[in-house]
This record gives structure tokens, sequence and C-alpha cells, in this order.
């Protein structure tokens, strides 16, 4: 059946055919073309295993739209860096040159990395968290492009693998995981597409767990901040802080503010609907201007005022909202929790040991969030979604003393991960959402977790077989039809398995 044929029936679209459009009205040479079209192709192979590893991805649709409206709209000049041009300080993956040009090297890997670098990543944060706010956004940005790069570098069609490159903030990606595990992939995506602030985000996550936002925070300041700013940034904030607990004077200063932005507005709307006052602040604006500043046209300094239009108004709307009574205690108490987090970090004392030590408290945080979320979920699809996203976090990468190891390795969190474990387990059995193979609850959990020790792709589909020795039990674990490995554990309980011996049992219900 011919392909044209085949999409039609099943009304799906062509995206491969869509790329070569849009790349035949783009000057790229013939290598460069291809190159993309590979990188497409193996998006459309991994894309499958990389939305059953991470639960919550975007529609495929969604995904490909996004990469070809990238290349469609953003990208003009791919200059392709030979291999051995490579300098010791630069990244493997990419480099970027300007505006709508970029340099890769000639792998799929590169071109995606440099493409998501072009795309716009809003990420706003309210100005009361100014000390962590660039340090934040810098993070999520990171995070996320590696996030996405996973999809290309990852998940090859056939397994899934951690091929992390020393180069990479894998610290941001660990911390994006974390929030998307917390937050969900949706409310990350709407915080980078926002580009007008719509939502205080990081009161949101605040709010799903208070815990986990400072210890963020914290890692944010001691590992991308230098002291200085800091020390700049927290005057700046205890300033801040200072001038509103003298409330008086703060809502005189605010209100004499809003009356001069109205001002402002009233009088540009009276330049821009006369056409006389137009000229004259023409005139006016240029004799004030260096040669190289001047305004072009009267319709250039109409656009300039109303963009400077534009930004008073939404000024008077940040005023506006200050004034109200609720959200100048929201101010206050948020100006007071930044300070507090920025003393509680130990900022004038930055080290790598410092910052792993903070990293590692982040994780111990994340377990605790975890152990709530357990014992408040009850339903049966909701376990087993959070058993997918756990053992995705166990496969995370994480740097401890400049070596990259797995978060299930790392010595100071092994028993509370193993702990963390047994704890979804019991509640998933309980709830029928997992197979209870020994009635022994600490025997079973044992049991299960040396089944789900495993990076097969659709957890949900393993299935094992139990088999009787002479002092162990052997358990073989199937991928489908495939033996994927087998596992032993010592004989015990036999009396209490539930399970029938030399059959193959589904793991989950």
């Amino acid at each position: 059946m011919a392909k044209k044929e085949l999409l039609s029936r099943f009304n799906l679209r062509d995206y491969n055919k869509e790329l070569e459009e849009v790349l035949e009205e783009k000057d790229f040479q013939s290598q460069e073309k291809n190159l993309l079209l590979s990188m497409l192709y193996k998006i459309e192979i991994g894309y499958k295993d990389y939305t059953k590893i991470k639960r919550d991805s975007l529609p495929r649709e969604t995904f490909l739209e996004n990469i070809i409206r990238i290349i469609k709209e953003k990208c003009n000049i791919i200059e392709l860096i030979r291999p051995n041009e490579e300098k010791q300080d630069e990244k493997k993956y990419y480099a970027i040159i300007e505006d709508n040009k970029i340099g890769c090297y000639q792998n799929e890997q590169s071109v995606l990395h440099a493409l998501l670098e072009l795309d716009k990543k809003n990420f706003i944060i309210q100005n009361e968290e100014m000390i962590i706010k660039q340090s934040f956004k810098n993070m999520l940005k990171e995070g996320y492009e590696l996030d996405i790069k996973e999809v290309v570098t990852n998940f090859d069609g056939w397994s899934w693998n951690n091929n992390i490159d020393k180069n990479d903030r894998i610290d941001c990606f660990l911390i994006y995981e974390i929030l998307r595990i917390i937050m969900g992939n949706s409310f990350l995506n709407e915080w980078k597409e926002d580009g007008l602030g719509k939502k205080d985000y990081l009161n949101e996550i605040r709010k799903k767990s208070k815990d986990m936002f400072e210890e963020i925070s914290k890692y944010c300041i001691i590992s991308n901040c230098d002291i200085q700013f800091i020390k700049c940034e927290l005057k700046k904030t205890k300033n801040e802080l200072s001038r509103m607990e003298n409330k008086a004077d703060f809502l005189e200063k605010k209100y004499a503010m809003q009356k001069e932005l109205s001002n402002k507005i009233k009088e540009t709307d009276k330049i821009l609907s006369n056409r006389k006052m137009l000229k004259d602040e023409f005139i006016k604006r240029n004799k004030k201007l260096p040669e190289e500043s001047k305004i072009f046209s009267v319709s250039d300094l109409e656009e300039l005022l109303q963009n400077e239009r534009i930004g008073y108004i939404s000024e008077k709307e940040i005023v506006n909202r200050m004034l109200e009574p609720k959200n100048y205690v929201r101010r206050m108490e948020k100006l007071k929790e930044c300070i507090d987090i920025v003393e509680q970090s130990g900022y004038k004392n930055i080290n790598n040991e410092k910052a792993e030590k903070e990293l590692i408290n982040m994780q111990l945080a994340f377990i605790e969030y975890l152990r709530k979320v357990i014992m408040t979920t009850e339903d049966k699809k909701e376990l087993q979604e959070l058993m997918n996203k756990f053992r995705y976090y166990l496969y995370l990468p994480i740097k401890i003393n400049g070596e990259i190891i797995e978060i299930k390795n790392v010595p100071e969190l092994k028993q509370e991960l193993e702990k963390i474990e047994k704890k979804i387990i019991t509640k998933a059995c309980k709830q029928k959402a997992l197979i209870i193979i020994n009635q022994d609850i600490n025997y079973n959990a044992k049991i299960i977790q040396k089944i789900l020790d495993t990076k097969q792709i659709d957890l949900l589909s393993i299935t094992a077989v139990f088999n009787k020795e002479k002092d162990d039990i052997k358990i073989n674990v199937f991928d489908g039809e495939v033996l994927d490995r087998t596992e032993t554990i010592k004989k015990d309980k036999e009396k209490d398995f539930r399970v029938k011996f030399d059959k193959k049992i589904k793991l989950f219900i």
C-alpha cells in the first residue's frame, strides 16, 4: 500500500513531508537538510518509548509541530562545525552564533539542542524573588532543553539509555524532572509559553510543596550566584521590606506612582491622537538624541509611543496589584521568605562540596514529598503512574564528587529510596494495582523490588515466572516474550506464596 494512501486511511500527518516543504523555502545545503530530516526521523522513532517512560509527555503531534515551527520561523542559517574544531571549554552539542543562525556538530543531538536554544523560553518569575530569579530561570531553561533532547539521546526505538554528556548541566536536568513529577509537564510548558506572567508560577510550586520550593531555591543560590551579587540583591530586598513595613509612606509613594503613570498614559494618548503634537514630539526628541540614535520617521515615533504606552499600562497594573491589601501582605511574606532562604543557604561560603550536599538534601526533601503523596493516593491508576514516575526518578543522573551516577546508587539516599519504594509497592498491592506475590508484606515487597529494578520500557506490561530451587526462588523477568533477566531471592515464606510457580504472571493488574 502506498505511503500516501496509508496516511490518508488512518488520517495521519506526514511530518517528514511537512519538514521537506519548509526546507524547500530555506537556503540550506543538502547536508544540512539531511541532518534535520534525520533528526526528525530519530524523534519519531524514539517518541513512543519516550512517552512510556516519561508519562505525561506532550502529544507526539504537538512535539513535532513545535520542532518544525522553530525551523520554519527561527532558523535561516546552519553552520556545521567539524569535531576537530571543538575547544575544551565548548559544549559538545551546540554553539549559537546569533539570532536565526546556529552552529552545531553534525549529529542529531547537536542540531536539536541548537534549535531548542533558538526558541523562546519565558519562565517569568515575579520581582519579589529577585535574588533567585535569574538562577532559577536559567535552571529551568537548561533543564527544559535537556528534557526535550532526551528523546534523541536516550531512546533509539529499542532501549532506554542514559547518554549523558559531562558538559551538560545535569543538576538542572535533575531539578527540572523533579518539578515535572511534582507539578506536571503541562504546568512547566504553560510557564515556558507564558510571555505575560499571567500566573505566579513559583507560588504554585510553593503551595504544592513549601519544602521543595525552599530546597530548590537554596540550591539555585549557592550553585549559580556569586557572593557579591547575592549581597547586593539581599540588601535591595531588605530595603524593599523596610519600605513596606512603613505602610503609610509606602502607600503614599505607590499612589503617587499610580497617578504619574496615569498622567503619562493620558499624555501619550493626546500626542498619538494629534498629528501636530506628534510632529512636535518628533522634533523635540530628535534634538536631544545623538546622531546614531535619532528617530527615523514620525511613523517610527508613533510605534515607539505605542510601545511606551503599553509599558506604562503594564507598570500601572503592577502598582494596582501591589495596592490591593491581600497582595500587599503576600508581597511582604515573600520578601521575608526570600531573605530567610538566602540566609539559611550559607551563601557566604559557596563551594562545590556545599552545592553537592544541598543537592542531596533536595533529594531527601523530594523523597519526603513522595511519602506524603503515597499516603493520600488511593486510586489504582494513579498508584501505577506514581510507580512509573518513581522508577524514572531512580535512573536520573546526578553528579557526586565529579562522577555521574544514577540516583538509586547514591549512598546517602539508598536506604530512604528502598523504604519509599516498599511503601509504594505495599500501597499498590493493597489497592489491587499490583499483584500480591506473597502474603508476608516485607518479603512480598522484597520480591517486587527485585522485579522492578529494570529499564524495561513498558513497566506496566512486565511479567515474571517463579521457579523453586533448592535454597532459592528463581525469578525470570520477561520483556514481552523475551527474557530480560533472572533474579534470585532466598527461599522463605514458601507456604505464603499467592502465585503459581512455573507460570508466567503479569505483575500489574
